[in-house]
């Protein structure tokens, strides 16, 4: 006598469902993974895009300066960078200066330097996006003509 199927039809249904389903969440953590480390690599930042603090001292001679109008960059809503000013006291721009913005990032501080323009005017793209208040620290080292100035910011990650 031949061997009888005693598997009931609603039974096998159901496993071959479960294997289906298994294979579809394996598949799908798979892709997940492969998302993860494709962002993950995009997201590296180049250390060419950082600059190291000058080791001299920050200059006490000459006229003094004020970092001016600091303010956040915004593209789409999101905080992007910083914007400013380095004028004298008496209200002069202080041009081809070399600012120096310190900010922590990925477990480390970062620096990043702009050079001023003939407006005294100063900007800088971070490589990252932020909310709330980004700490920074703008520093001026001053010249033979201008003191140097280092200044705490904690800069707004919105439009408040």
């Amino acid at each position: 006598m031949a061997g009888k199927d005693t598997t009931e039809p609603g039974r096998a249904r159901s496993r071959v469902q479960a294997v289906i389903l298994l294979l579809i969440v394996a598949i799908m953590f798979l892709l997940a993974g492969w998302a993860l480390v494709t962002v993950g690599s995009k997201g590296q930042i180049p250390s060419t895009d950082f600059a190291k603090l000058p080791t001299t001292q920050i200059s006490s001679n000459g006229e003094k300066v004020v970092f001016d109008s600091v303010s956040t960059i915004l593209q789409k809503g999101l905080a992007v960078g910083v914007i400013g000013y380095l004028r004298t006291a008496s209200g002069a721009p202080v041009t081809g200066a070399k600012v120096y913005m310190t900010y922590y990032l990925q477990g480390s501080y970062r620096t990043q330097v702009a050079t001023t323009d003939q407006n005294g005017y100063f900007e800088a793209h971070f490589p990252m996006n932020w909310t709330g208040g980004l700490p920074l620290t703008i520093t001026y080292y001053g010249d033979d003509q201008h003191q140097g100035l280092m200044q705490k910011f904690s800069i707004p990650g919105d439009s408040s």
